[in-house]
């Protein structure tokens, strides 16, 4: 369950109308005293469950909601950032005048079924007086290409950060780490992992904010992870060099964080079992007690066993873009919660368009950046 979550007013709907003119008048109020948005607000996907709903606010003066049922409805409209609350209000309509407004604010939200903190809080009201309510993550900003090619791909290792002990660097087991791709960030601090959006302009790397686990470790690991994501933010001027990543904040300065080139991750001969799987609710959720899922890469054939029947289904590989042809299953019979499972399972593999490994566990995601899957090897705690 979500600690913020969908729901329908109480009130008639005479009522619920009323109250969403009065909300328009506040946007009206705030839209009046506040600041027009930021032309690089970043790109945001925004959801939330029970009942499920989705908005895109990628493109600029534009946004898409889809909810529970497959409903899409296209918006256009505008920002104006009120900076005192670090708070923006979206508001827009379709043809025949019908509104959407929605308020995001950054702060930490829990979508309340993973324990990934994503950056924005919305609050979403839409004519019929309907109000959502749920989390923000930021989606992939396209980065220019050239640039791109010489800081995107591997996955670096960090083996300095200005001002922290090597020693203390080099007691973290599993060290601190960090992949670029196709303007997403994906890493991991020693204790926690994260995860936004990034652009590139010559030698330019700008970080967005960043989401991610809210573990506690033991002392060490999070000294090493606060001075890491201190270091890793805003704009700095990268190079890489013979396998080595700098990264400083001014041009040819002093390095603030250096990293080495880690070897490439494999995707093909493991058997990987499933630790969370996305159940097409915006959730990414683990497997049913007493059910394993399990998923093998090899000779362009995923298979596995998806809970109660094993499967087949193509795949092609290019870099780490995947396209995943349909699931053929055996036919055994099951209970109903695991049959549930294997067809959510199922349609989130063919769902699956990128893949990483990262401290040895599978992540496969789709186009939008949302999680499929995440597996580690089989027999592996």
């Amino acid at each position: 369950m979500m600690a913020v979550c969908a729901q329908r007013p109480t009130t008639t709907g005479e009522q619920a109308v009323a109250a969403t003119r009065r909300w328009g008048a506040v946007v009206a109020l705030v839209a009046a005293s506040g600041l027009p948005a930021a032309a690089a607000e970043p790109p945001l996907m925004c959801f939330g469950n029970e009942p499920s709903w989705s908005l895109a606010l990628d493109r600029p003066g534009a946004a898409r909601l889809t909810l529970g049922d497959g409903t899409e409805t296209a918006y256009r409209g505008s920002d104006t950032r009120l900076e005192p609350l670090r708070e923006r209000v979206w508001r827009g309509n379709r043809d025949g005048g019908a509104d959407l407004v929605a308020f995001l604010r950054e702060a930490d939200c829990s979508d309340g079924m993973s324990d990934v903190m994503h950056p924005v809080v919305v609050r979403v009201s839409v004519d019929s007086g309907r109000v959502l309510a749920g989390c923000c993550r930021v989606v992939a900003a396209a980065a220019a290409p050239a640039a791109a090619s010489a800081i995107e791909g591997p996955v670096w290792r960090l083996t300095r950060l200005r001002g922290l002990d090597e020693k203390a660097l080099a007691a973290v087991a599993d060290g601190a780490t960090v992949r670029f791709e196709q303007g997403q960030l994906q890493g991991f601090g020693g204790c926690n992992r994260m995860a936004g959006s990034y652009t590139i302009d010559g030698g330019r790397l700008t970080i967005g904010p960043l989401a991610g686990t809210m573990m506690a470790c033991p002392a060490p690991a999070m000294a090493v992870e606060s001075a890491f994501t201190k270091a890793l933010a805003g704009t700095l001027h990268f190079r890489v060099d013979d396998g080595s990543l700098t990264l400083a904040p001014e041009p040819n300065g002093e390095p603030a964080l250096v990293f080495a080139a880690t070897a490439p991750p494999r995707l093909e001969g493991v058997a990987w079992e499933v630790t969370g799987y996305n159940n097409g609710r915006q959730a990414v959720v683990s497997p049913l007690t007493g059910t394993v899922l399990t998923v093998t890469f090899e000779n362009g054939a995923i298979v596995g066993n998806a809970g109660c029947n094993s499967f087949r289904a193509a795949y092609t590989r290019d870099g780490d873009r995947l396209t995943v042809g349909p699931a053929a299953a055996t036919r055994k019979q099951c209970k109903s919660d695991v049959m549930k499972q294997e067809q959510e399972f199922l349609a989130a593999i063919e769902s699956a368009t990128t893949w990483g490994v990262d401290h040895g566990m599978l992540d496969l995601h789709r186009g939008d950046g949302e999680r499929v899957l995440h597996a580690r090897p089989a027999g592996k705690p």
